[in-house]
């Protein structure tokens, strides 16, 4: 009980300090607020499923994360390379992975099964858009202070969490047939992982205040006025 509460508490942070900065974020940052909004919704209701409804196998609200993971995810990203692709290929990349994730779920999975393979294409997915993130960030050498910069953080996070889950998410199954004792060791793994992927988020959110992103709209609501000024001019 004390790992549950450890896997699934951490959620609660980013999501208080998100609540906090959130008219100060730009739409990149909005995005991936809902989509901690979401996860804490997600847990709440795990936690329900287990411990009031007494429900044995809990993955269907776990499937329908993956997919909305990828979605919200897929859009952040869109946000933030906008400038080095089309827009279009990031909606093409999540229309054709939850057409083929809904395909396996329905036809040739269950939606009480983990899918070990898609979430394994899911997350080198992530770790791939991560890495273009940080080579546009090296390549545009616009951001004067990293430690200020909220996208830093939240990529560190995502490429951390996301790397180090590839194992995990391709022999979730096979772990779990292999030995009770070695998948309790894979899951206290997993919640360190966890743990610090919300504190790094949390930590991306506290910095709206001090980073670009944070000033994004106060940036945007100056350039408009000056419009206005030099327009009625």
């Amino acid at each position: 009980m004390n790992l549950l509460y450890f896997n699934w508490t951490p959620i609660l942070i980013p999501f208080v300090i998100g609540l906090l900065r959130y008219s100060r974020m730009d739409l990149a940052l909005k995005i991936l607020f809902f989509f901690v909004v979401y996860g804490t919704a997600n847990e709440i209701f795990g936690l329900y499923l287990r411990y009031v409804l007494e429900a044995k196998n809990t993955m269907l609200p776990g499937n329908i994360y993956y997919l909305l993971e990828f979605i919200f995810l897929g859009y952040y990203y869109r946000q933030l390379l906008k400038d080095r692709f089309k827009p279009l290929i990031f909606v093409a990349i999540v229309f054709a992975f939850v057409t083929v994730s809904l395909s396996n779920l329905v036809v040739f999975n269950s939606w009480h099964e983990y899918p070990a393979l898609l979430q394994t294409i899911s997350k080198i997915f992530f770790i791939g858009f991560c890495l273009l993130y940080f080579y546009k960030v090296m390549d545009d050498a616009k951001i004067q202070n990293l430690w200020k910069e909220p996208t830093i953080y939240i990529n560190v996070a995502i490429l951390i969490y996301y790397a180090g889950n590839l194992f995990f998410s391709l022999m979730f199954n096979l772990i779990l047939e292999y030995s009770r004792a070695f998948s309790r060791l894979t899951v206290l793994y997993f919640s360190i992982l966890n743990a610090l992927f919300y504190v790094l988020i949390a930590m991306g959110f506290w910095q709206v205040n001090h980073g670009k992103s944070g000033q994004s709209s106060k940036n945007d609501k100056i350039g408009q006025s000056e419009q206005k000024v030099n327009f009625v001019s």
